[in-house]
């Protein structure tokens, strides 16, 4: 017969949890492919053991803590750390949870079953359009089912456990019968299903007595097969999020506004101090500023679901990663199925995300508009980290192909990233950013869809990044200054002058390369520039980026196909922020590298 369980303190709470959070990673896998609703993007799973895995961080070493300051910890770390629709949900519960508490030290059977309840209703008011047959359905079954056993005169914590498990499985096992879409699917709801892991885990420790102290790593929990499903996002392309900051936040206000949107998958999470949105949207920049209403941003991120889910599909089994320092035209992304991590931008105190909240016409036009000059931040590296994340799950390893180290911090982020997954992820300093980088990527990318190896694509990066260059011509100088990559006397020198400076990558910085009689951007300036490095006798792979000045990105690329007949392809895009911003409106670039002797 099991010992009665009387109470539970930080210990034993700490150590139940780590032992679901555990259970929960072990199924993440099982629980992506379940993932059918809202959207079948196939990561629930990693969603919420991500989740689960700031929650872990948190708490692994507050056993001294008062029950109130431990769950207050808690609900705002997986505030903090909450992932996709399911973790905002948990964040809500854990948020309900901790309200309930007194500052008891210990957790008594009534006081578990009031602090469930409360869990259960505040994650119900998570959603703007609740589901009957998701995640809260089982959460409000569980607390419903410790309510009925303590109602009886219950007071055995273990008892009330025993019971609230069976009834959850109950409910998990109901959720078809409640949500069509998964009944057709065949499938329990994903969200629901990582809870009741949760709690098996946990029930696992109350039997048995054991947990890993020592941690886990989720780049130790190795990756199956993976059957693709075809996927409806409906009308909302983009799985939007951030954190709102600020004081008397009113979360049903936050909501209704919110509502307000073409949006779908709604919810706010979160107290009077932070609230976490995750909402669908096709213009993320909008749902940002509406929330930007309320409260300072945090922990922006949004991610193209359909886009993501396309790419799941390609060939080879080496995914290439990226920064939107490099400039690939979208359709040579789309192609060869280049994922894209975004670079943040901040006008003022209004930050933008590269190519998601801000497009590069729209940067243009806020350079000619705005006085001040834009500051360019490399992404986070938990950007990064949910990139590879996805990948590796999904049984790919990772070629990060990233802007030079000299010129920003990004793919050190990207390193950081890659530190846990082994030598699943590997990270290469292209030393180069813009149509360098690009040019670097896209050989990366069709030798991966070629079926190379991650030690191939990384040789074959190192043999080619020195023979690869850029070139970069402002149309006016002021932004140069202005973003710190040329010295002001450079500009004083030039406009007495009436010559051009052109930028070129040397040893991972850009530095002046040389200058070209009369002043702006001239094509044919630039183009005799990049053709004294071409060899005649040599197959080139060419890119050209311009800054909102697509006649004069046209006129470079007629000139340097009208005078070197080798060329394999020569493709044309808008410079994104990493060079652009500095480079200016009507700014030119080239960059180009010899046709690989590997690639077919």
């Amino acid at each position: 017969m099991k010992k009665a369980i009387a109470y539970i303190d930080s210990n034993r709470m700490v150590r139940g949890l780590s032992a679901g959070i555990q259970r929960l990673f072990q199924r993440r896998e099982y629980i992506d492919r379940i993932n059918v609703f809202p959207v079948p993007d196939g990561d629930t799973g990693t969603n919420m053991a991500f989740s689960f895995k700031v929650i872990q961080e948190a708490v692994q070493h507050s056993h001294d803590l008062t029950l109130k300051d431990l769950m207050e910890r808690l609900a705002r770390a997986s505030l903090d750390g909450s992932r996709g629709n399911s973790g905002a949900i948990m964040a809500q519960y854990f948020h309900g949870f901790s309200e309930a508490l007194s500052d008891q030290a210990v957790l008594a059977a009534a006081d578990l079953v009031a602090a469930s309840k409360a869990g259960a209703e505040a994650a119900w008011t998570a959603m703007s359009e609740p589901v009957a047959g998701t995640l809260p359905t089982v959460l409000e079954d569980f607390s419903t089912a410790l309510e009925e056993k303590h109602n009886e005169g219950v007071e055995d914590i273990h008892a009330l456990l025993d019971y609230g498990l069976l009834r959850a499985r109950e409910s998990l096992a109901n959720t078809p019968e409640l949500l069509p879409v998964l009944k057709s699917a065949g499938v329990v709801d994903a969200g629901g299903q990582g809870f009741v892991d949760l709690l098996e885990g946990i029930w696992a420790f109350i039997e048995h007595g054991e947990t890993d102290d020592a941690g886990f790593d989720m780049g130790d929990i190795g990756s199956g097969d993976w059957t693709a499903m075809e996927m409806d996002t409906g009308e909302h392309r983009f799985c939007t999020e951030c954190v709102i900051e600020g004081a008397g936040l009113d979360r049903v206000a936050i909501m209704d506004r919110l509502e307000q949107l073409d949006c779908s998958s709604l919810v706010v999470a979160g107290g009077n101090e932070r609230v976490r949105v995750h909402i669908h949207v096709n213009n993320p920049g909008e749902a940002y500023l509406a929330c930007e209403e309320f409260g300072e941003l945090h922990q922006q991120k949004a991610d193209d679901m359909e886009r993501q889910h396309n790419l799941m599909n390609h060939t080879g089994q080496v995914a290439i990663v990226t920064d939107s320092g490099a400039d690939i035209p979208f359709e040579e992304q789309e192609r060869l199925a280049i994922h894209m991590v975004s670079a943040r931008l901040n006008f003022g105190t209004t930050e933008y995300i590269d190519h998601v909240s801000l497009s590069s016409a729209e940067l243009y036009r806020m350079l000619l508009e705005c006085e001040e000059s834009p500051k360019t931040s490399q992404p986070p590296v938990g950007d990064f980290s949910r990139q590879y994340d996805l990948l590796t799950a999904h049984g790919y390893q990772v070629m990060s192909v990233g802007l030079s180290e000299l010129l920003s911090g990004t793919t050190q982020a990207a390193r950081t990233a890659a530190e846990r997954f082994d030598n699943r992820v590997r990270v290469f300093d292209t030393e180069s950013g813009s149509c360098g980088e690009g040019v670097l990527v896209i050989i990366a990318a069709e030798a991966a869809q070629q079926g190379m190896s991650l030690e191939d694509i990384q040789s074959l990066l190192e043999e080619y990044r020195p023979l690869s260059r850029v070139f970069a011509i402002p149309d006016d100088l002021s932004y140069v200054v202005r973003g710190g990559r040329l010295p002001a006397w450079v500009k004083k020198i030039a406009d007495v002058l009436h010559i051009s400076p052109v930028l070129t990558a040397k040893k991972g910085r850009f530095s002046l390369g040389g200058f070209s009689t009369g002043k702006g951007a001239k094509p044919a300036a630039l183009g005799r520039v990049a053709l004294k490095q071409m060899k005649k006798d040599v197959t080139y792979r060419i890119l050209i980026a311009h800054g909102a000045n697509p006649q004069g990105a046209r006129e470079l690329r007629r000139y340097i196909l009208g005078k070197h007949t080798r060329v394999h392809s020569c493709h044309l895009t808008e410079a994104g922020p990493a060079l652009g911003v500095h480079l200016g409106p009507g700014g030119l670039i080239v960059g180009y590298i010899p046709q690989p002797e590997q690639l077919n």
